[in-house]
C-alpha cells in the first residue's frame, strides 16, 4: 500500500529569501518581526521600489500571480540578484507553472553556483515531473555543498523510495529525524522503507512515532495495521483499526479489516479425529528460508 505520490506527500513550504537576508518558511513558520525600515515598500535599498517585498507578502497568502508579478519587476530593477529568481522561480511553483519555475531556478544557480535552495527548488519540481535522475543530482550537489540540510536529504530520500532504493531511503530520512526530530512524514516514509526490507519491528517503531506526532492521522493507523499484519501481529492490527475507527468511524476499508481479523480470531478448527503417526520427512535439498 504506497501512498506517498509525488507532489502531493511530498510538498517543500514555500521558501522565499527576505530582505535583506534570512529565509520563511510561511507554511509552517510565521515571519520575524521586521524592523520598520525593511517593510515600507521603497525603503530598502537592495529592494528598489519595493517589488521584492511585496512579492514576498503576496507569496505568503499564496497570491501567486501577483507575487510573480512583482517578483518579475524586482528582476527588471536588479537583474543581476539570485534571490529574485530564486523568488519568483517558487511562485512559479507555487501557481504549478513548472517550466517557469525550472526557468528561474536555473538562472539563480547560474548566478549564485553554491546556492543551495535554489538546487532543492529545482530538484523538488523535477522530481513532481518524475524526472527522477535530473531531481537526484540536484540534490547530490545540494548535499555536496550543505551535507546535512534537511530539505535535500528529505527530497533525495523520496527519489530513492520511488526508485526503491530502500536502504538509502533509510540513511536519508536518518538524517532528517535527527535535524528535525518532530518531522511525521519522515518517519512515515523511513518506516515504508523498512516495511519493503521486511524489517518490521522497524517499520513499526517508525510508524508508533510518527503517530504519537500526529495522533490524529488515521492513515498512520493503517499503514501500522498493515505492518502488524506482515509481522504476523494480528491483534495489534485490530488495535490499530479500531484506533483508526475511534477518529473515523464511517472508514469502510478499516470496518471491512477488523471484522476479518475479529472473524478469524474467533474461528476454531473442526475437530478432526486421532493425529496420524507422524511421517518422517524427506530430507532437503537446501537449506529452508531464513525467518527474518
Amino acid at each position: 500500500m504506497n501512498n506517498f505520490k509525488i507532489g502531493t506527500v511530498v510538498s517543500l513550504a514555500i521558501a522565499l529569501v527576505a530582505y535583506p537576508s534570512g529565509v520563511l518558511y510561511a507554511k509552517k513558520h510565521a515571519p520575524r518581526s521586521a524592523p520598520a525600515s525593511e517593510t515600507v515598500p521603497g525603503s530598502n535599498k537592495n529592494d528598489p521600489g519595493g517589488h521584492s517585498a511585496r512579492g514576498f507578502e503576496a507569496a505568503k497568502k499564496r497570491d501567486y500571480e501577483t507575487a510573480i508579478a512583482e517578483f518579475s519587476k524586482a528582476i527588471e530593477a536588479e537583474p543581476g540578484d539570485p534571490k529574485n529568481y530564486f523568488n519568483r522561480g517558487t511562485a512559479y511553483r507555487g501557481a504549478n507553472k513548472l517550466p517557469e519555475a525550472i526557468a528561474d531556478f536555473s538562472k539563480s544557480i547560474e548566478l549564485a553556483p553554491q546556492n543551495v535552495m535554489a538546487y532543492v527548488g529545482r530538484g523538488e519540481v523535477l522530481l513532481i515531473q518524475k524526472q527522477l535522475d535530473p531531481a537526484l543530482a540536484d540534490f547530490d550537489k545540494a548535499l555536496q555543498i550543505a551535507p546535512n540540510d534537511a530539505n535535500a536529504r528529505r527530497f533525495r530520500g523520496f527519489v530513492h523510495i520511488a526508485k526503491s532504493e530502500w536502504q538509502k531511503a533509510i540513511d536519508d530520512y536518518g538524517v532528517v529525524i535527527e535535524r528535525v526530530p518532530n518531522d511525521d512524514g519522515a518517519y512515515e516514509r523511513r518506516a515504508f522503507a523498512y516495511r519493503n526490507l521486511k524489517k518490521y519491528k522497524e517499520a513499526i517503531a517508525d510508524y508508533t512515532k510518527a503517530i504519537s506526532i500526529d495522533p490524529k492521522d488515521i492513515e498512520g493507523y493503517r499503514r501500522r495495521a498493515l505492518a502488524h499484519t506482515l509481522a504476523g501481529d494480528s491483534h495489534g492490527a485490530a488495535a490499530d483499526f479500531r484506533a483508526l475507527l475511534k477518529i473515523k468511524p464511517d472508514d469502510a476499508d478499516a470496518q471491512s479489516r477488523l471484522k476479518a481479523l475479529e472473524t478469524r480470531a474467533n474461528s476454531s478448527p473442526t475437530p478432526a479425529g486421532p493425529l496420524p503417526a507422524p511421517v518422517t520427512p524427506p530430507t532437503q535439498t537446501s537449506p529452508p528460508p531464513s525467518k527474518r
